[in-house]
């Protein structure tokens, strides 16, 4: 029976490269399209190509699906993490209250301090002297930024 076997496949072998060879020797173009053995091959190396697409994209499409629930996951471990460590911080402390009444004089005074020190940071040397300190906005005018102020001016410069 092996003996048999070995016999069967060499013909095989001798048969195809036989074909092969055959279609190669042939003269021209349209005597090898002729050729029945020809087409077979064709169609065998095209169902191959197009078996071998389909299953690398099948392992792509699979490797992706994995990607996801792995992070997907992590991401759930991580919300569900947080969410715990939020209703830890979320105990109920007891409340203090505190009741702090200023009076206006003291929160405007207080801001033109503020407002006063960070100029004396940003300046430096303290040659500097405020007149007034006006809110922005106040008295109804329209107040336009910065940015767009420039962009009207470069817009309007032509005219």
């Amino acid at each position: 029976m092996n003996t048999a076997l070995r016999m069967l496949l060499e013909s095989a072998e001798a048969a195809s490269e036989d074909a092969i060879e055959r279609i190669q020797g042939l003269p021209d173009a349209a005597s090898q399209l002729a050729d029945k053995d020809y087409w077979g091959s064709v169609g065998i190396l095209a169902l191959t190509g197009i078996l071998v697409v389909f299953l690398i994209l099948a392992i792509l499409i699979f490797f992706f699906w994995l990607m996801g629930t792995i992070f997907k996951s992590i991401d759930k471990s991580k919300a569900e993490k947080k969410a715990s460590e939020a209703a830890k911080a979320a105990a109920p402390k007891p409340a203090v209250e505190t009741v702090v009444e200023a009076a206006p004089e003291d929160d405007e005074e207080e801001l033109i301090a503020v407002i006063s020190a960070a100029i004396a940071a940003y300046e430096g040397d303290g040659g500097f002297t405020i007149r007034s300190v006006k809110r922005h906005g106040d008295g109804g005018s329209r107040v336009q930024s910065a940015w767009r102020s420039a962009g009207v001016r470069g817009n309007m410069s032509q005219f």
